[in-house]
């Protein structure tokens, strides 16, 4: 087994690679970082900006079936024991409810659809971001997890002080930033990939977008992928590869009886 060890501010998060499931292992979390873990996916939400500072998942080719219907059942988060945002909080604002777990990655199972529809798992977003480039990124990453098997990613938005707010209940902060970061197995090397997409600052294509993970972590916070060391480390979070990412990889849903 690989050890993933996620250092957040105060925080260690220890996620074991190669499971089918995300581990439960946490060392310690402070107030402003709470870890929820369900069967699929892992997140630490941030009670100040009333949304998940990441949210970490693996995604495999068998997973990507279309076995289940949307859900569209947004929801609070109950595991949030300081309370999650509220559907009153987005209602009327102009801003969608973005999901950082895509739903269309939970397709293959009807828990793990809905699990994707609590408001820990959702940000605000500007319509034409989430439903433009955002969904053509989560598209992309499927493309991937079907092109090499298995890819392991986080993904979250840009959280700092100083953001705009929307909330009847609750304030909820709103993000001019997300990323996501992917790593993948090639032999017994890492390859890595990072996305920083403004939401008003449209390229016009997603490769506009990409960036060595080195930078995401510098703008957000995190280090990613700590057990990386040397030559791993520098091949997997300070190379931007292009090539050893196919951006042209197409997707379509696996039938469910695969």
């Amino acid at each position: 087994m690989i050890s993933l060890i996620r250092l957040y501010p105060y925080t260690i998060l220890l996620i074991i690679l190669g499971c089918a499931q995300v581990s439960h292992k946490v060392a310690h979390a402070e107030a402003n970082e709470l870890i929820v873990t369900r069967a699929n996916y892992e997140l630490s939400y941030n009670e100040e900006h009333e949304q998940a500072n990441w949210v970490y998942y693996t995604l495999e080719t068998k997973q990507l079936k279309n076995c289940v219907k949307r859900d569209d059942s947004f929801k609070p988060d109950p595991m949030v024991v300081t309370g999650s945002a509220d559907l009153e909080d987005y209602r009327a604002t102009g801003y969608d409810r973005g999901h950082l777990l895509p739903a269309g990655d939970m397709k293959f199972e009807k828990q793990a659809m809905k699990d994707t529809f609590y408001l820990s798992n959702i940000s605000p977003q500007p319509p034409a971001f989430n439903r433009g480039l955002w969904a053509n990124l989560e598209n992309l990453v499927r493309a991937w997890a079907l092109r090499y098997s298995k890819v392991w990613i986080v993904t979250g938005p840009i959280l700092h002080k100083g953001l705009s707010k929307i909330g009847r209940v609750n304030d909820v902060s709103v993000p001019e930033e997300f990323y996501k970061v992917i790593i993948r197995k090639e032999g017994s090397k890492y390859k890595g990939i990072g996305f920083i997409m403004q939401t008003s600052l449209p390229h016009n294509f997603l490769a506009g977008y990409a960036v060595d993970i080195n930078t995401v972590e510098k703008l957000s916070g995190i280090d990613f992928f700590p057990f990386l060391n040397g030559k791993d480390e520098k091949d997997a979070e300070s190379v931007l590869d292009f090539p050893g990412w196919d951006f042209k990889a197409g997707f379509e849903y696996l039938p469910c009886s695969i």
